[in-house]
This record gives C-alpha cells, sequence and structure tokens, in this order.
C-alpha cells in the first residue's frame, strides 16, 4: 500500500531476530521488540504459577 514502514509489521521482524539470536536486527528493525519479549514471557510465568498454584490448593482439598 505504499507505506515504507509498519511498527505491527517491524515488531514482528523484531522479535523473529531476537529468537534467531540477532540483537543488532532486532533493535534496528523496532527498539520494543526486545521488552516486547521480556513483557511475554513475564506473563507466561505468572500465569502458569497461578495454575500450578490454584492446582495444588485444589489437590490439597481431595
Amino acid at each position: 500500500m505504499g507505506i515504507g514502514w509498519c511498527p505491527g509489521c517491524g515488531l514482528g521482524h523484531s522479535i523473529i531476530y531476537l529468537f534467531h539470536g540477532d540483537i543488532s536486527n532486532s533493535f534496528r528493525a523496532h527498539w520494543l521488540g526486545i521488552p516486547a519479549v521480556a513483557v511475554i514471557f513475564n506473563r507466561i510465568y505468572v500465569l502458569t504459577k497461578a495454575r500450578l498454584l490454584e492446582r495444588n490448593q485444589f489437590k490439597s482439598l481431595t
């Protein structure tokens, strides 16, 4: 559509570059890629921890 830079595409490319270990290209594609991955992994950790605690509490009741 003639748009040279798309922030959504840049963020996606940044995350892909980061997963491939290419930190410099990740930062060049979009500077929020690295913090976004950190936030996503933190959220996965928090949700997993809550689910495990919930499961352990349920097992102790039975």
